[in-house]
């Protein structure tokens, strides 16, 4: 019987252990999607195409997301970076998958606290 059981607790550590790092972290698992429909020229960016939020609402999401772009674009244009709060949430972009010249796509990961609101878009240059 101590095989199974060994077995057993081992499983048990396992399953502790899985979900590890920073507690204030999220995952893909627990955002959910904010309906953008007919939005998607109005936050900002060229095209913002998705928006998922954890701890935010969608309200509040979009707004975040406006005033990261707007921010964005009044630091360096179409290719701009933002690098102070917006909302008071601290955002950070992924790498920009690019089209040189005409365009790119981004992530950018905006969050406060437990609040994260995940946002992707494409920019015209």
């Amino acid at each position: 019987m101590k095989g199974p059981v060994l077995i057993l607790l081992i499983g048990a550590a396992l399953l502790a252990g899985c979900g590890g790092g920073d507690s204030n972290s999220t995952t893909t698992l627990s955002l959910s999607s904010c309906d953008i429909n007919g939005k998607q020229q109005d936050l900002g960016a060229s095209y913002v195409t998705s928006i998922d939020v954890a701890k935010a609402s969608c309200g509040q999401a979009e707004k975040v997301v406006l005033a990261y772009h707007r921010c964005r674009l009044a630091n360096g244009g179409a290719g701009g970076t933002c690098k102070t709060t917006v909302q008071g949430f601290t955002c950070t972009e992924e790498a920009r998958q690019s089209v040189p010249g005409v365009q790119y796509n981004a992530t950018a990961d905006c969050r406060m606290g437990d609040a994260e609101i995940k946002s992707t878009y494409t920019q015209n240059f």
